[in-house]
């Protein structure tokens, strides 16, 4: 066909099927044909009959179109001599040959064509090979262009969008609930005896709006297209781990929260306080921080467990020991005030509840507008069996009102406006409207469910979407710190709020553990049901101009501003970062640290919180000392002129120390807010505040403490009785002490650390550099000489006494006084209304030997403070304090330390 197609081009192709037909079909009679005539040519032509001659001839002639034969029609017309028989011979050997080179040039032909056939093909094999190897070039070239682009899709940085939707798919979606039984906690959801209740439990109506509105004005003033946050390889390998690591209690859920949620919500603040615009609008300060370790004297730390357990006098606490017994279910969030101090407001309080416990079906059926103790806790009839959904129902709002009781509780106490509670799967947003405080607003969020049936933008659905606005939320509105309530009005709601009695613990264990799940196959199934809000646009509200975040609902008739109610008196409830063994001073803080400050700093003129008054400055030594002693008063005091009162020409005190006392008690009494206000410094046995009588101005400086370290200021308080000769010089003067229980106030100083007892101290300057050990012993010899061993020396002990110049020691809880045995132990059996126990005999004498020296004093100060000289004193040379002063100093203490401050 193809050599035919050659010949004659112009054929169509059925006429050259047909052709190559005939072709093949006259091939194979001329072969026949040959063979027969080959056949006749081997015998004698006088052999051959005439007939068969002629019909063999007029058929090659036929096949071969030999027009010399086409006239014959008669045999009998050939003459059949020799030449004629030789002629037809040689005809038909030319014949033959033509035959032959038409077949060998039809060959050729065929071996040409075979050949161009056989080119052609091996050109469009070539050119195939060509356009494959292009392909594949292309096909690499593109792999490689896609590798490169995922692998500069998960090292480079992400913007906003990204980066919340990339930690939900990456590390939230690896949420998993060990499913082994005896791998999961066995103890009890929560016990919320004696904890704060709220009344009356109600949705959060515009919970969704509020969370709209946050994020549009978020996004109106960030840069969501920089490039700022981690990238998607960090995320992917932080959800490879997290899955590793299935939730089995709250330990592992606080490990997931911490990675999937909580870091990733820092990071983006972090980012957030970088923009200018952004850190005025929200008021981010320096950054937020999810505290999930107790403060030193809360009452879940360690050591103050461990003393309220047992009756062992103070020691040094171990350096190296854990710094508390963490309960892993409760998160405090701080705002970090300024870059230049750790002063700390907190936010919100977040409690965690292992799902395997507190499982989605219970909150979706538990959370439901009702009065707490009218449903919940005095409920008259119980569900039997026969009602298994209301069985479970009945179980499911007794664990939902207990675990939320807690949080509010906290809330309470803390001041705070909001609080949450989450089991990695649900979380549970919750509000106190002070203005209301009886109820607890709540709004249901699972993050997972509601992602999936968003068909638009989601990011807000995720965890850390709404983790960023209800943090953004607690923040406040801009140019105000956060909206924490003050003592005085906590003290209110405590006293007007009820508490849950009942022991939880035993209920829950009581529950049989097939009635702890939902009920499969009900009826009901649609209770159980997620809550996705899919109805609802969650894309984030943003301004088309930056209006002011919040709206000022005071210019709306008929709506009491929303943050307008707060006191302005108010001291906020905010946290110190983890506390050294004493108070320690502020020191700058990084953005990645959370430590707190050292101590002796404290007393740096810094802002306190409060009131106006607070403002003024501290009182001399001379001052206070004088008040002490009901001496004269001190002209170059700041506040002499308030201390004189109307009689501006006065030199003596007006008042003497125990009406001092008796006037600061009353204060006290009336509010916690007046007169005093937080230092945000503190250590190990205590915090600071700033305190003013206001009565008469005199200002100085209070530590605080819990109940568990009130008898390490009581001895602390001792000592400085015993040292009442060097006060105003080598050691504060010590004012006396108020123990807040009498008057049945708490302080409510941070997340469960409950200041019940304040010892008032003079002030003093925070020390220098320059300091030197020479100077430091000097102070140190002073002390020895009335018989007292400090065993604390360390420069956040050390402070500038202002009035002489010289040095004074502070924190003496740990010290004790060589000399004989004390006549008794301080036993709390009475109190009175200066904060001491009366009847009691203060242990401060160490009468062991070798239990403590004086000689440890001076080798510690050669370790903390710098030599100006290379050489030591050797320890024989060591000074002894003379044992005359020593009997004095004893007679003293055992007179005045029982009875006085």
């Amino acid at each position: 066909m193809a050599k035919l197609a050659l010949v004659y081009p112009d054929f169509p192709e059925w006429r050259l099927a047909s052709k190559a037909k005939t072709y093949l079909e006259a091939l194979k009679r001329r072969k026949e044909l040959q063979r027969e005539i080959r056949d006749v040519l081997q015998l004698e032509i006088g052999h051959v009959p005439v007939d068969k001659y002629l019909k063999i001839l007029s058929r090659y002639s036929t096949l071969f179109h030999f027009s010399e034969f086409n006239g014959i029609r008669n045999y009998k017309q050939l003459d059949m001599n020799t030449y004629q028989t030789n002629d037809l011979l040689r005809r038909l050997e030319e014949a033959e040959r033509r035959a032959d080179e038409a077949e060998r040039e039809q060959r050729d032909e065929k071996r040409r064509a075979d050949e161009a056939e056989r080119e052609r093909r091996d050109e469009k094999r070539r050119a195939d090979e060509a356009e494959r190897e292009r392909r594949d070039e292309k096909r690499r070239a593109d792999e490689a262009e896609k590798r490169q682009e995922e692998a500069e899709l998960l090292t480079r940085r992400t913007t906003l969008d990204e980066y919340i939707a990339a930690t939900h798919d990456l590390v939230a979606s690896h949420f998993a609930v060990e499913t082994d039984k005896d791998l999961t906690s066995k103890g009890p959801i929560t016990n919320p005896r004696n904890k704060l209740c709220p009344k009356n439990l109600r949705p959060w109506p515009d919970f969704l709006e509020q969370q709209r509105t946050t994020l549009g004005a978020l996004y109106g003033t960030f840069p969501v297209s920089d490039r700022r946050f981690e990238s998607r390889g960090f995320l992917t390998g932080l959800g490879q781990r997290i899955a590793k690591r299935p939730i089995s209690c709250e330990k592992t859920l606080e490990y997931f929260l911490h990675n999937s949620v909580e870091d990733p919500v820092r990071e983006i603040f972090d980012q957030l306080r970088d923009v200018d615009q952004v850190r005025h609008e929200f008021g981010i300060g320096n950054g937020i921080v999810f505290e999930n370790h107790p403060n030193v004297i809360s009452d879940v730390a360690e050591e103050v467990v461990d003393r309220q357990a047992s009756s062992i006098p103070p020691q040094t606490p171990d350096q190296g020991k854990d710094p508390g017994r963490i309960r892993p279910d409760q998160i405090c969030v701080y705002r970090f005030d300024d870059e230049l101090s750790t002063r700390r407001t907190m936010l919100y309080v977040s409690e965690y509840k292992a799902p395997h416990k507190l499982t989605a079906p219970h909150l979706r059926v538990g959370l439901h507008p009702m009065n707490i103790f009218k449903d919940v806790v005095n409920r008259k009839t119980i569900p039997t069996a026969a009602d298994p959904d209301g069985r479970f129902q009945y179980h499911a709002e007794r664990l939902t009102a207990a675990a939320i009781t807690q949080t509010y509780n906290y809330m309470i106490e803390g001041g705070l406006e909001y609080g949450l509670l989450t089991t990695g799967e649900t979380i549970v947003f919750l509000r106190v409207d002070w203005r209301e405080p009886g109820t607890l607003l709540y709004h249901l969020a699972e993050p997972a469910f509601e992602v999936a049936a968003q068909s638009g933008e989601h990011h807000a659905c995720t965890a850390v979407g709404q983790y960023l606005a209800f943090s953004l939320m607690a923040l406040g509105p801009p140019g105000n710190p956060p909206n924490v309530r003050s003592q005085d009005e906590r003290q209110r709601v405590i006293l007007g709020l009820r508490r849950w009695a009942e022991d939880f613990e035993t209920t829950l264990r009581s529950i049989p553990r097939d009635e702890r799940y939902a009920p499969s196959g009900s009826s009901s199934g649609s209770l159980y049901a997620p809550t996705t809000y899919a109805g609802i646009s969650r894309s984030p509200r943003v301004p088309r101009t930056r209006p002011k975040r919040w709206a000022q609902e005071e210019d709306r008739p008929g709506v009491q501003p929303r943050f307008g109610d707060r006191d302005d008196e108010s001291s906020s409830d905010e946290s110190l970062p983890p506390m050294p063994d004493t108070p320690t001073p502020s020191e700058p803080r990084s953005s990645s640290q959370s430590q707190g400050p050292r101590r002796s700093q404290r007393i740096l003129g810094r802002a306190p919180r409060g009131e106006a008054s607070q403002e003024r400055q501290y009182c001399t030594q001379r001052c206070l000392l004088g008040l002490v002693r009901r001496g004269r008063l001190d002209a170059k005091c700041p506040n002499v002129l308030l201390h004189r009162q109307a009689n501006l020409a006065a030199a003596d005190h007006l008042i003497d120390r125990d009406e001092f006392l008796r006037l600061l008690f009353q204060q006290l009494q009336e509010s916690l807010d007046h007169g005093i206000s937080r230092l945000d410094v503190g250590g190990s046995r205590g915090v600071l505040f700033k305190v003013s009588l206001m009565a008469y101005g005199y200002t100085f400086v209070a530590k605080g403490t819990v109940s568990a370290f009130i008898r390490d200021l009581e001895h602390e308080t001792a000592i400085y009785k015993h040292l009442e000769g060097l006060q105003g010089s080598q050691v504060p003067v010590c004012l006396g002490a108020i123990d807040l229980r009498d008057m049945g106030r708490i302080y409510y100083y941070d997340h469960r650390v409950y200041i019940e007892y304040l010892l008032l101290l003079s002030h003093g300057s925070p020390i220098d550099e320059a300091v030197r050990a020479g100077e430091v012993k000097r102070c140190l010899r002073a002390i020895h000489r009335a018989c007292v061993v400090h065993r604390d020396v360390r420069r956040t002990n050390v402070l500038r006494n202002t009035d002489t110049g010289e040095l004074m020691l502070i924190d003496f809880e740990r010290s004790v006084v060589k000399g004989r045995k004390p006549l008794g132990n301080i036993v709390p059996n009475k109190r009175s209304w200066n904060g001491q126990r009366k009847g009691t005999t203060a242990s401060m004498y160490s009468h062991v030997p070798g239990d403590a020296n004086y000689e440890e004093d001076i080798l510690q100060a050669g370790v903390e403070f710098p030599e100006k000289d290379v050489f030591a004193v050797p320890a024989a040379c060591a000074y002894k304090p003379r044992k005359t002063h020593v009997a004095a100093g004893m007679a003293a203490s055992f007179k005045t330390v029982p009875t006085s401050g």
